[in-house]
């Protein structure tokens, strides 16, 4: 593994762990019914598979 893969792969674990927060934090603070929670969830992991993405395609600055 080269070094900018690791650097990627940190940087995925922290964006991934920053978006399990968010999550976290709506959950903590909202009364959300499950059809809302649901799409929370749906929206948050397509965000996850686009950042996976980009970070599996696209060479660091």
């Amino acid at each position: 593994m080269s070094v900018q893969d690791k650097i990627k792969t940190e940087l995925l674990q922290e964006a991934y762990a920053n978006i399990d927060k968010i999550y976290d934090s709506i959950d903590q603070h909202f009364i959300l019914d499950e059809t809302r929670r649901d799409n929370v969830i749906k929206h948050l992991n397509i965000l996850k598979d686009e950042l996976y993405f980009v970070f599996q395609t696209t060479p660091l600055s």
